[in-house]
């Protein structure tokens, strides 16, 4: 099989069909306009497609073609110099998708009636039409790059990745970490064996390995987690970029970037965004998931006639979202339509997680039952937990309304340190010492009473 690529506006116009047929493809030949954007982004494909032709060992034989696309005399000259690699022409492939127009007019004059195939890919449908003399024919794309090749094939090297085994090692903990334990989450970690390994790394990083847990398990292509790369421009010139998760789906490679902030300087992170679509694919679509208190999957557009920025954002393909710790359905379900990835059994996945979201709740109920439990039998006393001012005076030394009698005597028996030690229990706290007047603070802002 000859194939023939005519470099256009879009790599993804070339890349998957040189992958699709890279088993059968005997010789490549390149032909890219004179223009400088067209040299850098054929030097792109050339390399990246003998970078990845010498990894898998293939023996595909490449030729490039430089030209002048207004030229007439030009294009002729291709018509001769791809006739000089042919032997037969119904082995003769023309890849003209989004290539240079005039060329491909040219190509397919000369070479269709002679049998050649004429192809243009549907990065949309990821299927591609073959053209031949007397017929059309749709066919689905069968393979789907992976990520690492799909950045190979740019010319782009991959430095590191994060490591995936990291974040299912601990994906109980994880849950825990961010849906569980957010008063604070530096001090306390339910899981021993992973208390010190979790704390080794910045809690950042930690919420790339908890987005990466959530959707792990939907029905993309390729999934990698904290990639570093470097995009190779000319020469000695290259751009360092890194990404959260890079998501695989039909041939589109997009990204979701996990900013662990209830604060973002939107505005920057959208430019910021937008200037790295080029190394991913042209047509990625890319989400920020922020620490922001509310969940929106409809805060794009519900904003997009007051504020610049979500109008920029919405236009751009970048989804900006909250925090997905209180609405885990909803956060599964908005990547799987964000990125189309087709995923049937939502609701099967959403069942297996762990999530922890409601326990804070019926933990509250709990523990403030074992408490009056304690306070009528061991310390023989009632308490209206609805009593703020009474609770206060039970809980702060430092109080300025005078304490009750029966508050003084109780702060004098025996059980009263087991009463404060329940407390520092039902706010799962490591703290060596918190002193009453803070468990009060704390206790009415956990158990909202």
């Amino acid at each position: 099989m000859v194939l023939v690529s005519v470099v256009g506006d879009f790599y993804s116009s070339v890349l998957p069909l040189f992958y699709e047929f890279k088993d059968k493809i005997s010789t490549h030949i390149v032909i890219h306009d004179d223009y400088r954007s067209d040299i850098v982004a054929a030097k792109k494909i050339i390399n990246g497609t003998l970078a990845f032709t010498k990894k898998y060992d293939l023996n595909i034989k490449s030729f490039v073609i430089k030209m002048d696309e207004d030229s007439f005399n030009a294009a002729t000259q291709v018509n001769e110099l791809v006739a000089n690699h042919v032997t037969r022409y119904e082995e003769l492939y023309i890849n003209i998708t989004d290539g240079l127009a005039n060329v491909g007019v040219l190509l397919s004059n000369e070479f269709r009636a002679k049998g050649a195939n004429i192809i243009t890919y549907d990065r949309y449908d990821n299927e591609y039409n073959l053209l031949t003399l007397d017929s059309m024919q749709t066919y689905k794309m069968q393979t789907s790059i992976p990520i690492k090749d799909h950045l190979l094939l740019k010319n782009i090297e991959v430095v590191s990745t994060q490591n995936s085994d990291f974040a299912l090692k601990h994906e109980r903990a994880l849950h825990l970490f961010f849906e569980k334990y957010e008063a604070d989450r530096t001090l306390y970690m339910q899981d021993p064996e992973s208390h010190n390994d979790l704390l080794q790394k910045p809690t950042g990083f930690l919420y790339e390995y908890y987005i990466y847990n959530l959707i792990k398990e939907l029905h993309f292509d390729d999934i990698l987690l904290g990639v570093k790369v470097k995009d190779n421009r000319l020469d000695d010139i290259y751009l360092e970029n890194e990404y959260d998760l890079l998501i695989m789906k039909d041939n589109h490679l997009h990204m979701i970037e996990c900013k662990y902030l209830k604060l973002l300087d939107v505005t920057a992170l959208l430019y910021k965004l937008d200037s790295v679509r080029e190394t991913l694919d042209e047509d990625a679509n890319i989400m920020i998931v922020s620490d922001f208190d509310i969940y929106s999957e409809t805060l794009n557009r519900s904003n997009i006639d007051i504020s610049q920025t979500y109008k920029r954002a919405f236009a751009k393909k970048i989804a900006v979202r909250g925090s997905p710790t209180k609405c885990v359905k909803t956060f599964i379900k908005d990547v799987n339509d964000t990125f189309m990835l087709k995923t049937d059994n939502i609701e099967d996945i959403y069942a297996k997680k762990i999530n922890f979201s409601s326990i804070k709740e019926k933990e509250r109920v709990k523990m403030k039952e074992e408490i009056i439990f304690f306070l009528e039998n061991n310390l023989a006393t009632k308490i209206d937990f609805f009593n703020i001012q009474e609770l206060s005076r039970l809980l702060s030394y430092r109080t300025n309304k005078q304490l009750s009698i029966k508050t003084k005597e109780m702060m004098h028996q025996e059980g009263f340190e087991e009463f404060i030690k329940l407390i520092r229990k039902s706010l799962q706290s490591k703290q060596e010492y918190i002193s009453t007047y803070d468990l009060y603070d704390y206790y009415l802002n956990n158990f909202k009473i």
